[in-house]
């Protein structure tokens, strides 16, 4: 008995162990998975607090301004609206705090065109950009045929004896005038110097901007043929050369011609009128009056009717120098003006009975110089009736029809995007004069952690992923 006793008394003294060990044990798991606990709700709170970060940033984002899109296709939040996206319902619990700070002011240029690029390229407006470029290209072939920059080569040294010569002032007896003085006046008034006057009441000179932006005039006179050799190397660069960074500032040349209204914010086509449209269907023309001469005053930085008779002078300038040219260039043309000259010679040696002679050289080129300058005029109140007009005059193989807008776009390209961009930040700001911003920092604090999330509309270097 005692013998199986012994034997049976084993197991309990193993089992007593166990007991006890796990006794000792127990303490020490519980203590372990109560910090496992803790720091597992800790973990989540943290979790919880960079969520709520990340969402009160996107909720800020969210809360974008719909008549600043709607107007102008821009991303942006108005300051004082975006405590509204701010609750400490998001988040661990209402202890957490949020501190909000504003970044990328939409009124600064370098975020306006970074916005502008993103609206132009990402949306269907790509499109505009793609016209623009193929004008442009269609322009650049056009041009290289015919050779602007050989204006002073071709313009005929009687120029340069000026008008004097063609009106010269007669050696007579005012007392005892001779009998054809009458007739020779009423002539003259009428087949020259009417020309002339008429002429001279269509020469206006050529603005541009200089390289700070700034609208410069320079004066030409084709009479006496001074400063045309400024003007042809002008018009030159403005047609054919390409300047850098060219796509950035069609861009914001389409930009401002889409969302901004023009003088001229129509076409006639066959007759018919077709208004411009925003990219999302707007009719332009129907933009309130306070907004006239828009993309005038962003083209020129310029205000108002100073803004518009700029424009019409920087096109009455292209007119005219393509219109000499195609005068020039053309047999048929100088031909017709030569003889018409010859004959007024002919006519004043006549009348005068031979007493007064007019150089045929220097009386063709006042016609020539009057009828460049007026038909310039011409084209430049047809362009801004809405008409189209071919930018060659002449016949040619190919040809671009240019209306009123492509011209403004011409006069944009030819600036800097920084200067362009700060004249559109004036605009918008007319429009919506708050606050607004592009991206947002969102700093949560809570039991000690700090955390601090940002975010930020698309930019124009945002790539959709393929995958």
């Amino acid at each position: 008995m005692s013998r199986d006793g012994k034997r049976s008394g084993r197991p309990l003294r193993c089992a007593g162990g166990i007991s006890l060990a796990l006794c000792i044990i127990l303490p020490v798991v519980l203590f372990m998975f109560s910090h496992i606990l803790i720091r597992s709700r800790q973990t989540r709170a943290e979790v919880d607090l960079v969520r709520g970060a990340a969402l009160t940033a996107e909720a800020v984002l969210a809360l974008y301004d719909r008549d600043l899109y709607r107007e102008f296709g821009l991303f942006a939040f108005e300051a004082r609206t975006a405590d509204q996206a701010v609750s400490t319902l998001i988040g661990p619990d209402d202890q957490v705090d949020y501190t909000l700070r504003f970044q990328a002011e939409l009124l600064d240029p370098d975020i306006l065109k970074d916005g502008v690029a993103r609206h132009m390229t990402l949306r269907a407006a790509t499109s505009l950009i793609a016209d623009a470029v193929d004008k442009f290209r269609s322009i650049r072939s056009l041009t290289q045929t015919i050779q602007l920059d050989q204006l002073t080569d071709l313009v005929p040294q009687a120029a340069n004896a000026g008008y004097k010569p063609a009106d010269p002032e007669l050696d007579v007896d005012q007392d005892n005038p001779p009998d054809w003085l009458d007739e020779y006046n009423t002539y003259m008034d009428d087949q020259v110097r009417g020309v002339y006057q008429t002429g001279l009441t269509h020469l206006a000179p050529l603005m541009i901007p200089s390289e700070e932006g700034r609208m410069e005039s320079h004066h030409f006179n084709p009479f006496d043929n001074s400063g045309l050799d400024t003007i042809g190397t002008v018009v030159d660069h403005t047609l054919l050369v390409a300047p850098e960074g060219v796509l950035d500032r069609i861009i914001l040349s389409e930009y401002a011609l889409s969302y901004f209204k023009s003088n001229t914010p129509f076409v006639i086509r066959q007759g018919l009128r077709q208004d411009d449209r925003t990219p999302d269907g707007r009719l332009i023309p129907l933009f309130p009056s306070n907004r006239d001469h828009e993309v005038e005053e962003i083209a020129t930085g310029l205000e108002g009717r100073m803004a518009t008779q700029a424009i019409d002078l920087f096109i009455g300038a292209i007119r005219f120098v393509l219109q000499l040219l195609n005068i020039l260039t053309d047999e048929a043309l100088m031909a017709s003006y030569r003889a018409t000259a010859e004959i007024i010679v002919v006519a004043v040696a006549a009348i005068s009975l031979g007493e007064v002679v007019l150089p045929p050289q220097v009386v063709m080129w006042v016609l020539i110089a009057a009828s460049a300058l007026g038909q310039s005029v011409s084209d430049t109140i047809q362009l801004k009736k809405g008409y189209e007009i071919d930018l060659w005059p002449g016949t040619s193989r190919i040809n671009v029809p240019m209306r009123y807008r492509d011209y403004l776009r011409l006069l944009i390209v030819l600036q800097s995007p920084d200067v362009i961009a700060a004249r559109m930040v004036s605009k918008i700001a007319g429009r919506f004069p708050g606050a607004y911003f592009t991206e947002i920092l969102c700093q949560a604090q809570w039991s000690g952690v700090s955390i601090t999330h940002a975010a930020s509309y698309l930019t124009r270097n945002y790539l959709p992923s393929h995958s």
